[in-house]
């Protein structure tokens, strides 16, 4: 079975057999219902420039389509003649409408001028595209016999075209002219302009995003082709013909070598060889505009210039073909299925202008730009619209960052703040630490050291009293210390003091202090109080307990998040009424109260059997 790749190239074949289908056996759109087209008149090739002087003329029949390159006319202008029986006929607007005639046309009615298309002065003007209505009075008109003349004149001989007219009450032929004239014309008209203003806006989308070179190829593809379609828009030509024709023909080649080029810039795989061919025959086709004349413009544009693009045409879709059997991407197949008509529009319109085909109908490669222009315009679109989206998407990401980076300073900035308060506070504190040390406490161990000398009742009292004095003092500088600010450091300095204290009483202390997570709010002040705390609850052991064994334990209550230190000793207890135990003493009033400051819970139970005091903090979780 065929997978979807297949499927998908097997419609395009069958769309390219309808194309050329429509296109080489066209539906007849544009015939006028009701009335029976003039086709059996008479020529005669004179430069005459009225009907005046046509006794001598010497008339040939011919039947309508004339094309004067079969009949290998050598002139610029032919004179048509036919006679029209009218028996009777009403007094509305007349008129003669002309659906094709190359290049430019005046009608008479029995010897009086009813209008024409334009100058027959050089330039000639140019209706090639455009078909004609010459409304007149049905004064002119006789019974019987009228005489219907038309003058015809072209550029080029080759080129000399009339195709079968109609004579009839104006309302007859207004509908049919009317939509002729907007379909070989107006659509035309509001494509040129859509194409002109799409160029200018993706070349400013280029100027904003040069790097995508796509937006500036296919302004310039835009702008080559509307410039081409003005020689089906432009009656009067504001240069002469062969500037005009060569410029014709050098646009259009420009258009669908830059098309091409496209096609390399938007999938992404570029054939630099072909580009330079390309290129070179482009630069070679603006020669055209330093030939002498016209026919040698005409003959080497259209039978030499558009061979090749024919070739090009072919490559393009080939090169398309391939891309989307190696890589099946939607935009490469709609490349395609707006491809294919112009490469069969523009070879239906190289067959009529090496008159090969019809031409009636006249060109029709210009309407193989409408799917172009809303298929690639799409394309650009979208593109450019992802682009600021994606724009957007970075600059609100660099916002972000921008914003995380100025929390970050800030962060930064506050810390660099609380450091330079923190060693404000540092110095301060390690001046008075010095001015403890070095003052009072130098002056407690001078006189600890002359007491040592001397043994007395009353002066091992006062000594013991000065060593208490001096491990208190110790601990208030140790608080002091910035470094002692997690409690198991804490406790650990604690211990070291309180060494010679509890060997003096002949304690054994067991230390179970572990690491913990970070008490909150932890700072000198409320480490003060936690050493206070322990001191005073290992002191009222050491007094008070008659105990000869005590424990120190850290450990953190996960449920609760809260960080426990227990003193526990195994004395008498505090007092045989357990009720009023928070009471007793201006020690414990004390641990309470330094418990409250620190945000913290003091837990006391005591029994026969020891006393059990827990501090219960907070941590940061």
């Amino acid at each position: 079975m065929l997978n979807n790749k297949n499927k998908a190239l097997l419609f395009l074949f069958f769309f390219w057999i309808l194309i050329n289908v429509l296109t080489f056996f066209p539906p007849s759109i544009f015939s006028v219902s009701g009335l029976q087209a003039i086709q059996e008149v008479q020529y005669s090739s004179n430069s005459n420039m009225t009907p005046d002087t046509f006794a001598d003329a010497h008339w040939k029949d011919v039947s309508l389509p004339d094309s004067w390159y079969d009949r290998h006319q050598n002139t610029q202008q032919t004179w048509y003649q036919a006679n029209i029986q009218i028996k009777e006929f009403s007094d509305d607007v007349w008129a003669i409408y002309l659906p094709s005639v190359t290049h430019n046309a005046a009608v008479y009615i029995n010897g009086f001028w009813v209008g024409q298309g334009g100058s027959f002065d050089e330039p000639l003007s140019r209706n090639h595209n455009e078909p004609l209505l010459f409304s007149f009075s049905s004064k002119l008109l006789q019974n019987g016999n009228n005489r219907i003349n038309i003058r015809v004149k072209t550029t080029f001989h080759e080129q000399g075209f009339l195709d079968e007219f109609y004579f009839a009450p104006r309302e007859q032929l207004y509908d049919a002219y009317r939509w002729k004239y907007f379909v070989r014309v107006e659509v035309i008209e509001w494509l040129s302009v859509a194409m002109y203003s799409m160029a200018i806006i993706l070349f400013f989308f280029w100027l904003i995003r040069p790097k995508d070179s796509v937006y500036a190829i296919f302004s310039l593809e835009l702008f080559f082709w509307a410039t081409h379609n003005l020689n089906l828009i432009v009656n009067n030509i504001p240069v002469s013909t062969r500037l005009w024709e060569a410029m014709t023909i050098t646009t259009f080649g420009w258009s669908i070598v830059t098309m091409i080029i496209f096609n390399h810039r938007y999938i992404g795989k570029i054939n630099t060889k072909v580009e330079k061919v390309m290129l070179l025959f482009a630069m070679l086709s603006c020669s055209l505009f330093f030939f002498p004349d016209v026919e040698s413009i005409l003959i080497t544009g259209y039978r030499f210039w558009d061979s090749f693009l024919m070739i090009f045409g072919i490559y393009a879709i080939y090169y398309l073909i391939m891309a989307y059997r190696q890589d099946a991407h939607r935009d490469t197949y709609l490349m395609l299925l707006a491809g294919i008509p112009i490469l069969t529009f523009g070879f239906h319109d190289i067959l009529v202008i090496n008159h090969l085909q019809n031409r009636q109908d006249g060109l029709i490669i210009q309407y193989s730009m409408i799917p172009v222009g809303f298929v690639f315009g799409w394309f650009l679109i979208r593109r450019f619209v992802e682009s600021l989206n994606h724009s957007e998407h970075l600059t609100a990401s660099l916002s972000d960052q921008v914003l995380k980076k100025q929390q970050e300073l800030q962060i930064q900035y506050d810390k660099s703040v609380v450091l330079e308060k923190q060693q404000v506070l540092a110095d301060e504190r390690a001046r008075m630490m010095r001015d403890i040390h070095d003052g009072i406490g130098g002056q407690l161990v001078v006189i600890l050291s002359i007491l040592q000398e001397h043994n007395s009742h009353i002066i091992n009292g006062v000594r013991d009293k000065i060593q208490h004095s001096l491990t208190d003092l110790r601990i208030v500088i140790d608080s002091l210390d910035p470094l002692l600010n997690d409690l198991p450091t804490l406790l650990g300095v604690m211990r070291m003091r309180l060494t010679e204290q509890l060997s003096a009483a002949d304690i054994n202390l067991e230390w179970a202090v572990v690491e913990v997570p970070e008490v909150m709010n932890m700072s000198p002040q409320h480490g003060l109080h936690i050493m206070r705390i322990v001191q005073e609850a290992i002191t009222n052991s050491i007094k008070h307990a008659e105990t000869k064994e005590m424990k120190v334990v850290t450990g953190f209550l996960q449920a609760q998040q809260k960080i426990f230190v227990d003193i526990i000793d195994f004395g008498k207890g505090i007092s045989d009424d357990s009720s009023n135990i928070t009471y007793h003493g201006r020690g414990i009033k004390n641990m309470h109260y330094r418990a409250q400051q620190l945000g913290a819970t003091l837990q006391i139970n005591s029994s026969k059997e020891g006393t059990h005091i827990r501090l219960l903090m907070t941590s940061i979780t």
